[in-house]
């Protein structure tokens, strides 16, 4: 009977790689999903041409609300009036009845044909309400 040593002893180790495989399929379709329902709540607008901020890392919007070249305010594929965006901004701000009204995220998308009496109306609604700061889009001109 012969005894194998330590040395003579070839060690192969086999590295599943299936489970790794999942996993990347797995965040690939997470990461198509979140990029659909990012993209449904941007309506096709012409933004303004300005440079605007130079942050490296933009903020995220907690409510984008877009204003359409008809005055048309759209939130989430859906129409508002004033009365009606009001109330989804009341809304948004009982979600988060420990942080005040000023720390609301907000991106306004205004189209560049727009009257800007409509984009006033929407930022007066929004200062009535003590929303401290919302953020407008911009598209960097080439």
């Amino acid at each position: 009977m012969r005894f194998v040593t330590a040395r003579e002893r070839k060690r192969t180790l086999d590295i599943e790689v299936t489970p790794m495989i999942d996993v990347v399929f797995l965040l690939i379709i997470f990461f198509m999903t979140t990029a659909q329902f990012a993209r449904m709540t941007r309506a096709e607008l012409a933004l303004p041409l300005e440079l605007g901020e130079q942050e490296a890392a933009p903020q995220e919007a907690g409510l984008v609300i877009n204003i359409t070249r008809e005055g048309e305010i759209i939130v989430s594929d859906q129409s508002f009036d004033l009365a009606g965006l009001e109330q989804l901004v009341r809304e948004e701000i009982q979600l988060h009845p420990d942080s005040p009204p000023q720390q609301l995220k907000l991106l306004i998308r205004a189209d560049r044909n727009a009257e800007s009496a409509r984009l006033n109306e929407v930022v007066r609604l929004l200062q009535s309400l003590d929303v401290g700061s919302a953020r407008l889009a911009t598209e960097v001109p080439r």
